[in-house]
């Protein structure tokens, strides 16, 4: 990675919001909020909202190369 790579990683977590909870999986692994968690680790902090799944959902998608997925490109 470069360092321009590593500074707008960077913006990703001192920009996201906290004020959503991080989402788990049934077996409690980060499915979505890995930017807030590491956004509370900078700021220090012990604890963070997190919901968890009782039932995870089906993927979207399986098998499929993620620069094939349907997302936009933030870049």
């Amino acid at each position: 990675m470069t360092c321009r790579e590593i500074t707008e990683h960077a913006r990703l977590m001192i920009d996201c919001d906290l004020t959503y909870p991080v989402i788990l999986s049934i077996d409690g692994r980060v499915m979505d909020g890995m930017h807030r968690i590491c956004k509370a680790l900078l700021e220090g902090r012990s604890e963070i909202e997190a919901v968890r799944f009782v039932h995870d959902p089906e993927p979207d998608y399986v098998g499929v190369d993620p620069d094939d997925l349907p997302y936009p490109d933030w870049e």
